[in-house]
């Protein structure tokens, strides 16, 4: 997929999510979202320093021992797949807007209106772990993808509880987001240089092998040796 297309996309559908938890929310109880947004500083504190421990995850999953653990190297495998082209050709602000969008646009729906809406039917922990296993199934690329999208909304889910302000997790997420997008672009870079740098040393051993094989074969004589004139009597 191109830089434009996923960059695209990806901010359309965090604004089609946005759009969804916005109407959900005012037409179950009329208010703009059923968890409150204050952008004070202790939200903002707080969303930053609650981005610290996921960050400290992914680099993790993307250290040399990270990526040859079978789990964490399935998933690299499959987002090189299918962000590494995107992410490549993308400026740091699109990587940046695409990053703090989805913080934005899954935190509305996920926190801002699926959570508060399922503690009517259930307690508070039952909200988070209804709606972290909700996100989850959404993010299975994988099955350990799985298990660790579901502890992070969890884990979201448990800051917009403590704090009442949806801006914690969504500049926790968001954060997260742009920062693992920035160390994959820079991870696929280099895969895409080490692929560029080893194809002309294959190219020059094929042609050297070819040259070789191309020699021995001038200097061999036909089988039964050269032939002779007729010599005349």
């Amino acid at each position: 997929m191109s830089a434009r297309s996923v960059f695209l996309g990806g901010i359309i559908l965090e604004a089609v999510l946005v759009v969804l938890a916005v109407l959900g929310s005012y037409l179950y109880d009329g208010k703009f979202l059923l968890n409150p947004i204050l952008f004070d500083l202790d939200g903002l504190g707080t969303g930053i320093a609650a981005s610290l421990p996921m960050v400290a995850y992914f680099v993790f999953s993307l250290s040399p021992f990270g990526r040859n653990l079978a789990p964490f190297k399935r998933i690299y495998v499959l987002l090189r797949k299918i962000l590494s082209s995107a992410l490549i050709d993308m400026r740091a602000w699109q990587i940046t807007a695409l990053g703090m969008s989805a913080g934005i646009g899954e935190e509305f729906l996920f926190r801002g209106f699926l959570q508060p809406l399922a503690e009517n039917w259930t307690s508070p922990l039952g909200a988070i772990l209804v709606t972290g296993f909700i996100f989850g199934l959404l993010h299975a690329l994988t099955p350990t993808y799985f298990i660790l999208a579901t502890a992070m909304s969890i884990y979201f889910g448990f800051l917009v509880e403590q704090t009442d302000n949806l801006v914690t997790p969504i500049l926790a997420h968001g954060l997260y987001d742009v920062i693992g997008f920035l160390l994959l672009k820079r991870l696929f870079l280099k895969d895409r240089l080490a692929t560029a740098t080893a194809t002309p040393e294959i190219h020059t051993r094929a042609k050297s092998g070819d040259d070789e094989d191309g020699g021995n074969e001038a200097e061999e004589e036909p089988p039964g040796g050269a032939e002779e004139e007729p010599r005349e009597n």
